[in-house]
């Protein structure tokens, strides 16, 4: 059974040559990361905000996070009435409480049920179906903690690195799933909490099985992949079945 990956947004930080900040939905069901422009995507792409079981954020940066807030309007003013999801590492709750608090008074006055759940190194959850199992990988060291999450989801593995640099928990992650989806921040620039092209991603291709594909995400635009195998450049707004 293939998995639907839909993707509101594909660049960096910087959001360089106009590409929308990264993330992408699985089966139209399953959030990973909520960036700025997450729920005009999401409309643009005929996904159903209110069909979705869950958000799951990698780490507490603004590109990755400051969507929420206008995920949970649409939940609040657009009748929701299933329990929802939001899924992170430590600190996520208090952090996205605090900041829909103070940017629209109310927001968590709601009649569905709003279930959090923070995950650890190591820690694991099933959200509505959905296997996450929880990997610290290297980034920003000042925040509560940076996760990549091994997914399963319909008898399917799949792995999102998050933001990070080249690391064992990255290695691990690309040698036992499916499909992999990959920060990759530059082509040849040396950064050490993130991946480029030339030195970190042949890598993760090697630890990976022949026939499992991986998708590039955090981007900055025109990343030629043509070298590498059964390996996309994911493109805004653009939808993939692996």
């Amino acid at each position: 059974m293939e998995l639907d990956f839909a993707f509101v947004g594909t660049g960096n930080a910087f959001a360089p040559g106009g590409l929308c900040w990264n993330g992408f939905v699985v089966d139209g069901r399953f959030l990973f990361e909520a960036p700025p422009q997450a729920l005009q995507s999401l409309n643009r792409l005929g996904i159903d905000p209110n069909g979705l079981d869950a958000v799951v954020l990698s780490h507490h940066h603004g590109d990755h996070v400051l969507g929420l807030p206008f995920i949970l309007l649409h939940w609040k003013y657009f009748r929701r009435e299933r329990p929802a999801t939001v899924v992170g590492p430590p600190g996520t709750r208090e952090l996205m409480m605090g900041i829909g608090r103070s940017v629209y008074p109310g927001l968590f006055d709601i009649d569905y049920e709003l279930r959090w759940v923070e995950l650890g190194d190591g820690a694991s959850a099933d959200v509505a179906g959905l296997q996450l199992t929880g990997h610290r990988v290297e980034h920003d060291a000042r925040l509560s903690l940076n996760l990549g999450y091994r997914c399963v989801l319909q008898g399917r593995s799949f792995a999102y690195t998050g933001d990070t640099g080249m690391c064992d928990a990255v290695i691990e992650l690309a040698s036992s799933v499916e499909v992999l989806v990959s920060e990759c921040s530059s082509v040849d620039e040396r950064v050490p909490i993130h991946l480029n092209l030339v030195d970190d991603i042949p890598r993760l291709r090697r630890a990976m099985a022949p026939g499992s594909r991986l998708v590039l995400t955090h981007l900055v635009p025109g990343l030629s992949v043509s070298h590498l195998d059964r390996t996309i450049a994911a493109e805004d707004l653009a939808r993939y079945r692996l």
